[in-house]
Order: structure tokens, then sequence, then C-alpha cells
């Protein structure tokens, strides 16, 4: 026992431990510096901050909380608990319909067979190759003709449901094409045998998917839930470009609000609010990440896909 503790003593104080630890320390200094940073800057007052040449640690001299608490309460800028619901209501309405339609694409492709299955999952594959910002013009002017050219203005078109919580409610929900791949992938390793024998039981088709195959498919699930929730969370561009109304903004778009109090002359913007206010956004996506890592990981490795 002693010989094996001694063992372990020498071990640690081996030179390549030693400098392996220390790299690792430093990447990891490295990684969390900006939330470090934010923290730091979260505590200067909006008058100390434009007046102070910041270092690479910014430390106040007059620390103050009131950055964070209007995070957390709200009290000057009661548009911050809005946009923190309505980002909300949109992350859990888009990882529901994310989560529904991956699965049942997924059993569509993987367990039905009609003609032109192979040759549409190809397509649907190869749609994820077109960047996103291609679409962003394309979108705006489907939603805005829709329905019926605009709905009010039939020839000349009206703006439809932009500026409209038809937006989320229509333009976010789809079929999660990677979110189908990967449940595509997971379902083809389940054998046939446990379709037969629940059909033989007596099992229906509702039953079958949802009491039989999707609990077996948990880990994917969680993995295209959380991912989603972690894109829809920070997704800037769907109220930046489609919307207008204060009222339907998000937390991202608060930081472009609270940026463009400086456009009028003599004005001081907020950088501690404004670095605050992105502190807020990031804690829960990391929040998120941390405590649901392992389902990523079982996820991918219930699909067959190495990193």
């Amino acid at each position: 026992m002693r010989e094996t503790q001694s063992g372990n003593f020498k071990k640690q104080f081996r030179p390549t431990y030693l400098i392996s630890h220390i790299l690792l320390l430093g990447i990891g200094l490295v990684l969390l510096y900006p939330l470090i940073f934010m923290v730091l800057a979260g505590l200067f007052t909006r008058t100390e901050f434009t007046a102070t040449v910041l270092g690479i640690f910014p430390i106040p001299k007059q620390p103050t909380l009131e950055n964070f608490k209007e995070l957390i309460v709200g009290t000057v800028d009661s548009s911050v608990a809005m946009y923190f619901r309505n980002s909300l209501i949109r992350t859990v309405y888009n990882t529901f319909w994310a989560v529904l339609t991956s699965f049942l694409a997924g059993y569509v492709f993987a367990r039905l067979k009609f003609k032109g299955r192979e040759t549409i999952f190809l397509i649907l594959l190869a749609t994820q190759m077109i960047p996103g910002t291609l679409a962003i013009i394309p979108t705006y002017l489907e939603f805005a003709r829709f329905p019926f050219a605009g709905g009010n203005h039939v020839f000349t078109g009206g703006k439809g449901i932009l500026d409209s919580w038809w937006v989320y409610l229509i333009g976010g929900p789809g079929i999660n094409i990677m979110g189908t791949f990967l449940v595509k992938q997971s379902l083809e390793k389940v054998p046939l045998e446990i379709d037969e024998a629940a059909v033989v039981d007596g099992a229906g088709t509702l039953r079958l998917i949802f009491q039989i195959l999707f609990p077996l498919q948990l880990p994917v699930m969680a993995f295209i839930a959380i991912t989603t929730a972690l894109g829809t969370w920070n997704d800037f561009i769907t109220p930046f470009f489609y919307t207008t109304s204060d009222s339907l903004q998000t937390l991202p778009a608060a930081i472009t609000r609270l940026s463009s109090v400086g456009a009028s002359p003599g004005a001081v913007i907020n950088y501690p609010m404004i670095i605050t206010l992105s502190l807020g956004i990031t804690i829960p996506a990391l929040l998120i990440f941390a405590f649901f890592q392992k389902y990523i990981v079982q996820g991918l490795a219930n699909t067959g896909i190495k990193g």
C-alpha cells in the first residue's frame, strides 16, 4: 500500500506530469478569460468604465452590483424581463417541435419503405450544405407574402406575418435535418424483430412509435433537444430581420437595443450593462452544456458517429 502511494506521489512530481498540468491550467484560463472579463466589467459603473483604460483584468475602483441586479430584477429597464420571457418561450417551443419532427421523420426514413425514400433523404441532407445566410432574403419575402401575397394587399403585397408572433410560431418549427439523420442512423441499429414482436402483441403504430421505439432513442433525442435549445436561445437573426416591435425581441436583440442609446449626441453607451446582459445570455447555455454533456456524447455514440 505504501509502495503504491509512494509511486503515485513520485508520478505527480515528474516533470512531464507537472508540465502537462500547467499547460492544461493555462488553456483553461484562456478559455475562461472572456467570462472573467465579463464579470469584472459588470462591476463597473457606466461613467467609470468610459473613463478607465482597461487592462487584461479590469478592476473597478468603486465596484457595484447594480448591473447584475438590473439583469436579474430589471428595475431600470423592464424590457429585460420581457426579452427573457420571449427567449424562453421560443426555446421551449422550438425544442419541442424539433424533437417531435426529428423522431417522426427519422422513423419514416428508417422503418418505412416507399419509392424514392433514399433520394428524398439525400435531397434533405443536401440542403444542409446551403449556408443559412442565403435563406434570409427568400425567407423574408416568404413571410411578407404569407398568406395570399401578404393578406390585405393581394396584388402589391403586404407585410404578411412579419413583425408578429407568427414569425416564431410558423418560422421556428420545421424538419430538423441533422436530427432526422441522427434518429435514422440510431433506429437502423434497432432490430426489426422488436417491431414485429410489438405488432404480434397487439401494439398499434402510435404505441410502437412512442412507447417502444421512442424510449430507446432518449440519448439521441436529448442531444437534439440540447442543441436546438442552445441554437434558439442564442438566435439573433430571426428577431433582428423579421420583427421590429420591441415586444417581440429576445435577449440577444436587447444588446442591440442598449447599444442604440449611443446614437444620440452626447449619450454614453452603457457598456457594463451590455456586457452583463451578454453574460446573462451565456451562462444558461454553459449550464445546459455542462449538465447535459453526457447526453451529447451518448447521443452521438448511439448513432455510430465518431468524432
